[in-house]
């Protein structure tokens, strides 16, 4: 039998976002029980943004900012 894999969409930065106001609604209605999806969106969006601001740039420059943000 022979699967047909349906192609993948790319998850942009806007969608992950829609994705992770989901997910703090749903925690919102639901409690802590939906917590872990909304740590997991969060960190999926947060990863994909660093992604997005690195494109292009050096690791000294995204180390640079990563540290800049933390002060």
């Amino acid at each position: 039998m022979s699967r047909t894999k349906t192609p993948t969409k790319e998850i942009t930065l806007e969608r992950l976002g829609e994705m992770l106001l989901f997910a703090a609604k749903l925690v919102d209605r639901k409690g802590p029980i939906a917590q872990p999806v909304l740590d997991r969106c969060e960190r999926e969006y947060l990863a994909a943004k660093l992604k997005q601001e690195t494109k292009g740039g050096s690791q000294v420059d995204r180390v640079k900012k990563m540290l800049e943000a933390s002060v």
